[in-house]
């Protein structure tokens, strides 16, 4: 199946986004309605999810980027951003960071929810617990309906996603490259609990362009929930300020 669904040529700008843990394309409808006609939002579906249910979920980065990143290449125009909340954010720098090293860099990279990447994770491992504890780990975050979870059958469909994308950060090793020449937006909830927000300035080692650090109200999800239009504003800010 597409990892992209079919963007709009006609968009002033195109922003490829990235999912959370656990996350699909889906969480990124609402932001296709409310930035077109002028940005062009275009979702990654990861496989084992959705429209992707029956391919097993991949467990590293380096499979996820290599495989997706031809098909987000082709028929890209020059003029690109990307976006990527927590896991999405390490795998959205992992795209910067191929299509810089095929001559085809975004005109901005946004991390949401995420730590530097070449800086210890300040959480502990997750993917390798009992079910219980790892659910109970899950629903630290929120953001996930605690019925939800109690559902076997939605257990059954939603665990080895989780763990398989928790396998992803966990597993991931930065390979200390040269900085990125991309302008990075780095954005988090104040309360985040899998974020050091002393840390986020650090992004600004990983490129030799500018970085801007904007905090918001809320927790691991604070881009769902009530500060989702002040996130969208801050998205079309810096996009149409670089482009």
């Amino acid at each position: 199946m597409s990892w992209f669904p079919r963007p709009d040529p006609s968009a002033e700008h195109r922003l490829f986004c990235l999912p959370h843990g656990g996350g699909s394309a889906s969480v990124y409808r609402t932001w296709r309605r409310d930035l077109a006609p002028v940005i062009d939002v275009v979702p990654a579906q990861l496989p084992g999810r959705e429209t992707r249910y029956a391919e097993p979920a991949m467990t590293s980065a380096d499979a996820l980027v290599t495989a997706m990143i031809d098909p987000l290449l082709a028929g890209t125009p020059a003029s690109f951003a990307l976006f990527g909340h927590s896991m999405g954010a390490l795998l959205a720098y992992e795209v910067a960071a191929a299509t810089v090293a095929r001559g085809r860099p975004p005109v901005r990279l946004f991390v949401s929810g995420h730590h530097p990447p070449h800086l210890p994770s300040p959480t502990r491992e997750l993917h390798g617990l009992a079910d219980e504890d790892f659910i109970a780990a899950l629903l630290s975050y929120g953001g996930i309906p605690e019925e939800l979870l109690e559902d076997p059958d939605m257990v059954a469909y939603l665990l080895p996603i989780f763990r398989a994308d928790f396998a992803v950060c966990e597993s991931y090793r930065h390979p200390r490259r040269r900085p990125l020449p991309v302008p990075v937006t780095v954005l988090a909830g104040r309360a985040d609990p899998a974020v050091d927000v002393a840390q986020l300035p650090r992004w600004a080692e990983l490129t030799t362009a500018e970085t801007t650090v904007r905090l918001f109200e809320g927790g691991h999800f604070y881009h769902l929930g009530e500060e989702s239009d002040a996130v969208l504003k801050t998205i079309v800010t810096d996009l149409t300020a670089t482009s």
